[in-house]
């Protein structure tokens, strides 16, 4: 686990670099990303704004690393023995997804085909 944290930190790093850089008028990647809008896709996955812009994606994409990161060191520090920190957590998350499931309502992005649900109703 501590590998892999240092490993999502080195992602972390590269993330906060580009975002800053696609924020720094001149660089190669503030013409090329500043005013590309996010894909589909990706506001559908973090729930952004129809407006939402790549690098709101970008961002939302440096969160789940950061998270990834805080996880796996966290996992580092335990002995095998000590209970999950992050049950509570992903027990909500996946009682909600249950719930959505038993209404019909797809918790997909876009994959009905495979999963076999229906789409979340707006």
């Amino acid at each position: 686990h501590r590998f892999v944290g240092y490993l999502e930190e080195t992602a972390c790093m590269t993330y906060a670099n580009i975002i800053h850089q696609i924020g720094t008028p001149g660089t190669p990647l503030h013409a090329a990303w500043a005013d590309l809008p996010a894909p589909a896709l990706g506001k559908a996955y973090w729930k952004l704004p129809e407006e939402a812009m790549w690098v709101d994606c970008l961002k939302c994409m440096f969160a789940d690393e950061a998270n990834h990161r805080d996880v796996n060191h966290t996992f580092a520090t335990m002995k095998t023995d000590d209970p999950n920190p992050f049950v509570e957590k992903h027990s909500h998350d996946a009682a909600n997804a249950w719930r959505l499931e038993a209404e019909g309502r797809a918790t997909d992005v876009g994959c009905r085909e495979t999963l076999g649900t229906k789409p979340v109703a707006n």
